[in-house]
């Protein structure tokens, strides 16, 4: 035949019996708006017109030919063949590729994924197939049999007639850059599942008392905090979520507080069943959770690529501390200048804390400590330090010089033991409001 495509399609059809879409799907390159189901149709009625002709025109062969593959073409070619070899015709069997199955598993996909769509409240999805290894094998070998190179994957079909009739649905659209779900098909199984993305809210927390921790932390006697974590559950009621997750830029030690500009974070509440409550009703109902000691402000929605953003973040931006400091002995005079003077502008080579290598790899880190301003307080007993330095830094280590891991430290520039028995994260670096009132 002189028509390449028409070639392409006859060598399948001796081969296979193919329906209309997975003949059509080797040319979807070819033609623009119509459906592979249409191009497949397309193809066999003029391949079966110019074997008739053949036939007709008395050409070798041609008749055999028709009469061959008619049964893979299927119902198209009953009456040609009839009219010309009466009784000829035969009864092919199922496509080779999706053994009849494709357009009731569309039609089906759709029905089933506008329900979850509607269930999960999502209004912006993509669509994914999960297909069996028959499938893609027998679609490997018609691909290789026809030669015909314009084709595309019935993974690729699927994802798209899928996406295209559930817009019709009206309340949905197809969201390849911030989709709110994943509906994945399964082929030739059939079923149909949703995978609801997270919600990501973007804000600040204050933790205004001690004794509270960042995460929930569990004990068989019940949580062994309170926490910031569990503040937040009452969005879980009003989001349907399965589970909420805070992922901040750092964490404070559990009696430290977290004050003055509020740590930023990103509240992710997984499997959300409800997504469209407004911020400012999040945001109250977290503040109720907090008990008065830990403070929220809710920013606005935030995307999955921030969350890395904000973990790399809060190793190196710059963090404001007050530090109550207790020094053995008290200060002598000199002693807050002499601070200031050896710590100031200093890296500090840091070793992980002892308290905390039962969960964290043993390191050495360097950080830098931009400025320091102690004042004595109480006949020089104690001392208020304001620490800003590179995030990252321990700063109770800082004080302590944790038996020699942290150089230099308070200790070892002062030469006697110091302890910080209290402190406050004032200031972390991300541009954001205020402290709430």
């Amino acid at each position: 035949m002189d028509s390449r495509v028409l070639d392409s399609a006859l060598k399948a059809l001796s081969r296979y019996p193919l329906c209309d879409r997975c003949l059509g799907r080797l040319f979807a390159r070819l033609g623009r708006g119509w459906s592979n189901r249409e191009r497949g149709e397309a193809v066999k009625r003029v391949l079966v017109m110019e074997l008739h002709r053949m036939a007709l025109e008395g050409e070798e062969g041609a008749l055999e030919k028709l009469v061959s593959i008619a049964p893979n073409v299927g119902e198209v070619a009953r009456g040609v063949v009839e009219s010309l070899s009466p009784g000829s015709y035969r009864e092919g069997g199922p496509c080779a590729v999706c053994g009849g199955l494709l357009e009731n598993a569309i039609a089906s996909a759709v029905e089933e994924g506008y329900r979850l769509l509607k269930a999960y409240d999502v209004e912006r999805f993509v669509v994914g197939v999960r297909l069996g290894g028959d499938v893609a094998r027998a679609e490997e070998e018609v691909k290789r049999v026809a030669g015909a190179g314009y084709g595309e994957s019935i993974k690729a079909e699927i994802r798209r007639e899928v996406g295209k009739l559930l817009l019709g649905r009206g309340g949905v659209k197809v969201d390849f850059d911030n989709p709110e779900a994943t509906l994945l098909v399964e082929f030739p199984g059939g079923g149909v599942e949703i995978q609801v993305n997270s919600l990501l809210y973007r804000g600040r927390y204050w933790k205004l008392g001690r004794n509270i921790s960042q995460a929930y932390w569990p004990t068989p006697e019940g949580p062994r905090y309170f926490s910031v974590e569990q503040a937040l559950w009452p969005m879980l009621k009003l989001t349907g979520g399965e589970r909420l997750v805070v992922h901040a830029a750092g964490r404070e030690d559990v009696d430290a507080r977290m004050l003055g500009s509020g740590r930023p974070m990103i509240v992710e509440v997984k499997s959300p069943r409800r997504r469209r409550i407004p911020l400012e009703k999040l945001e109250e109902a977290a503040n109720k959770g907090g008990r008065g000691v830990v403070r929220f402000r809710f920013e606005s929605a935030a995307r999955r690529a921030e969350v890395a953003l904000y973990k790399e973040e809060a190793a190196r931006v710059r963090k404001v501390y007050r530090a109550l400091v207790a020094v053995e002995g008290g200060l002598g005079v000199g002693d807050v200048d002499r601070l200031r003077r050896a710590l100031e502008g200093a890296v500090i080579m840091q070793r992980t804390p002892s308290r905390v290598l039962h969960r964290r790899p043993d390191i050495l880190r360097r950080r830098r400590l931009y400025s320091l301003d102690c004042s004595p307080l109480e006949e020089g007993v104690l001392m208020e330090c304001v620490i800003e330095a590179e995030g990252g830094l321990y700063i109770k280590e800082l004080v302590s010089g944790d038996r020699g891991r942290t150089r230099p430290s308070f200790a070892e520039v002062l030469g006697r033991e110091a302890l910080c028995i209290e402190l406050d994260v004032v200031w972390v670096e991300h541009e954001a409001p205020g402290a709430p009132g």
